[in-house]
């Protein structure tokens, strides 16, 4: 069976991603893991007994109010209980406690509540951005203050330089669903005009799937995600769809951020990020 991972500290911003992994779990029929990552501390005069003492109750209590918890948001959304299950991993780092359960249990996505971020967090780094310049798992950035909607159109934004594998990729999320999908490229005006129709036919030959194309043009007088912006307005998604590259330098991922670790700090839709670099090679 499919496995959704979804990560939660229990505080009130990371409701939408476990409301989001709800719906989507019971839309694929897959397992929902729900996932706490902490990290103890033991004191220098405890004795190993006194502190492996601790952790169990520690684990207890926190197993009890992460139940009480989701049995809260079930509440919320009137929705009755699926299949899911919950863990606690020890790890003294957050997106590395999360990444290796993900690999270990073999999840097809990971879900995680985002609440935007100043410019000196974004520099260095939150959680959600972690995730997506390092996780080999795909990630659904899901913003706290979004409401649950139908899963019923998906945005895929392409450069076209694999597009192919990776709309392989966007309609394995989209089909069990059964989501619309919309690849979209914004040109440059120096780019060559396709012909639509004819594209979208190729499409739907390779990937089994009605794809449809938006074809925006370019403004180079904005910012890419400005342009990015303006199509999402137009298309009006459920999800939108990013592929990031993960192979950068760490000056680069300093100063010059991927459009989707940006994307996800403003973005008012859930976003779902693909690592570039292995869908080039599936």
């Amino acid at each position: 069976m499919e496995k959704i991972l979804v990560t939660t500290d229990q505080s009130t911003n990371s409701k939408a991603a476990i409301r989001f992994a709800i719906k989507l779990a019971k839309l694929r029929k897959a397992e929902l893991i729900i996932l706490h990552v902490y990290h103890l501390l033991k004191p220098f005069t405890w004795t190993e007994h006194a502190f492996a003492e601790y952790g169990d109750s520690f684990r207890e209590k926190t197993t009890e109010e992460l139940s009480s918890f989701i049995a809260g948001i079930y509440h919320d959304i009137d929705e009755p209980e699926i299949n899911h299950q919950l863990a606690l991993v020890s790890n003294i780092d957050v997106v590395d406690g999360v990444i290796d359960y993900a690999g270990k249990h073999n999840c097809s996505y990971i879900c995680i509540s985002t609440r935007g971020a100043g410019a000196l967090t974004k520099m260095f780094g939150t959680h959600t951005a972690k995730l997506i310049s390092s996780s080999p798992v795909p990630v659904l950035c899901i913003p706290s203050g979004y409401h649950l909607k139908e899963l019923k159109h998906v945005l895929y934004a392409s450069d076209m330089t694999d597009y192919e594998n990776e709309l392989k990729k966007v309609v394995d999320f989209a089909r069990p669903i059964h989501a619309t999908v919309e690849m979209m490229h914004i040109a440059y005006p120096s780019e060559f005009a396709f012909d639509k129709e004819l594209v979208e036919a190729t499409l739907q030959k390779k990937t089994d799937y009605k794809v449809t194309i938006l074809n925006p043009q370019r403004d180079i007088t904005n910012a890419l995600l400005q342009d990015i912006d303006h199509a999402v307005k137009i298309s009006k998604p459920s999800v939108l769809v990013l592929f990031t590259h993960q192979s950068r330098s760490m000056f680069e991922k300093l100063f010059f951020p991927s459009n989707a670790e940006e994307y996800s700090f403003y973005g008012k839709i859930p976003l779902l990020t693909f690592n570039k670099n292995k869908a080039s090679k599936s």
